[in-house]
Formats: C-alpha cells, structure tokens, sequence
C-alpha cells in the first residue's frame, strides 16, 4: 500500500536482471529465504528504504538514486537496506511505535484525571503526587526521544551489516559521500521525500551522515572487510540502464554498425 501510494512500479526479473541479481545474491548472504521484491519509484530525488519482514519485504529504489549511484555504491544502498530485513528492524520499529502511542494516550488519560480531580485537589479532599504528575507529563517526551535513539541504533547496526555482507564498508562510504554531497536524502524508510532532518542528533531518526562514514571507516581496518565486491556484469550494468555509469543503450533495427 505504501509502495503503491509513492506511485511505485514493481520490476521483475526480465526487466531489471542486473538489479533483481544484486538483490537476490545479498538476500542469500544475509539469510533471508525469501527474496524481497523490487520496485522502482518515479522520483528524481534519492531514496531508498524497505518494507515488510523476512516472510514478505520489499524494496524500494527511485530513479535518482539508480542515476546517481554506481555498481559498488548502489551495492552498499542495498546491502543497508536489505540488513534491515534481515535484523527485522521492521517489527522492532513498529513495536516502538505502538509503545510511544500507549504511553501518550496513558499521559492524556492522566493528565484528563489530573483536571477532573482539580477541585478536590483545592478543596483539601485529594493529594496530587508532584512526582506522579512530572512522571505523566514527562513520559510521552522520554518515549520519543528513546523510539528516535533506537531508530538510530538501527541505522548504525544496518550499516555494519552492510559492511559484513558485501565484505567491505567502501561501497557504502562511497555512496553517502556521494549523496551527501549532493544533499539528498538516503534512506528514507519511514516517510519518503523529506529533507534530511537539522537541528540536535537527540530529534533526529538517523544519525548524521558524517559520523556513520567515521564508524564505517574504522570497520577498515578489520582484515575480514578488505575485499571488493562487484555485484553484476558489464552486460548487465547495461539492462540496469544506470546513467550514472556513462552507459547509453541504443536500439537499432537492421544491420549493426
């Protein structure tokens, strides 16, 4: 429903061989039995991001981030993306949603209980706990602010796991530098299309960008993580139709010259 509201188109395997290949050979290095599904999203800008668990997922990439981004640097997108399932990241975040919304409706009803008993609480009838009532009021901002460091500790894990199933943290390095430079948006999991968030880290849903490179950067030096990972063919980089690569694909009828 969510990839269909973004206007997405769903891809198969004989329209975007290069990319379905990519998709399915991290899908197997990182577990998941069940291959998610690709969509492509008519958007120039770059985004990324996944839906659904191990049992049905999907993943999303627009045309920006498909013209943007080379082989390497989309493999390190993907790997993030798909290391999401793979943690059911997608569970967790909606377990923390559903508490965050508990703990805001416990705080209205609270608060509501707190001003009905307002009169007697004046009128000497009823005590009012000053520590129940900072407790009440402060809850709903405490769940928040714990939901957006989870968020974060989620996006750090899954660009380990990144890191781990391709063998290397470059590509992904690569990839944010990239779209970083470019200002653009990258893993847009949750609400697609917004600005990357400013202000304090503690607001924020992902960690800055320049201090996921500086934790990726010291996965470097691990011997396990110097290899390269080249994820398609030159062929098939031409089906994938990646601009970003300098590659044009002409179509002619008759003799080839």
């Amino acid at each position: 429903m969510v990839l269909r509201f973004y206007r997405g188109i769903r891809v198969t395997d004989f329209q975007m061989p290069g990319l379905h290949r990519l998709v399915r050979d991290l899908s197997v290095n990182a577990g998941i039995t069940n291959v998610p599904e690709v969509w492509i999203l008519p958007s120039s800008r770059s985004i990324a991001f996944v839906t659904g668990d191990r049992r049905s997922s999907a993943i999303a990439l627009s045309r920006g981030i498909l013209e943007t981004l080379e082989s390497d640097e989309m493999a390190g997108v993907v790997a993030h993306e798909l290391s999401h399932i793979a943690h059911n990241d997608g569970r967790i975040m909606w377990f923390s949603e559903i508490t965050v919304k508990m703990v805001n409706v416990l705080s209205i009803i609270g608060q509501l209980m707190v001003l009905i008993n307002l009169p007697s609480i004046f009128a000497g009838e009823r005590e009012l706990s000053l520590v129940l009532l900072a407790v009440v009021v402060a809850a709903p901002v405490v769940a928040l602010l714990l939901q957006l460091h989870l968020l974060r500790t989620r996006e750090f894990a899954a660009d380990t796991g990144s890191a781990e199933l391709i063998g290397s943290p470059r590509p992904l390095i690569k990839a944010l530098r990239k779209l970083e430079g470019g200002r653009s948006p990258l893993f847009m999991r949750w609400v697609a299309g917004r600005r990357e968030q400013r202000g304090h880290t503690l607001l924020r849903t992902h960690p800055p960008v320049r201090e996921r490179i500086c934790r990726l950067k010291r996965l470097e030096s691990d011997p396990r993580w110097q290899r390269t990972y080249t994820p398609v063919t030159e062929q098939e980089l031409v089906e994938m139709l990646l601009p970003g690569h300098g590659t044009e694909v002409v179509v002619v009828r008759g003799e080839r010259e």
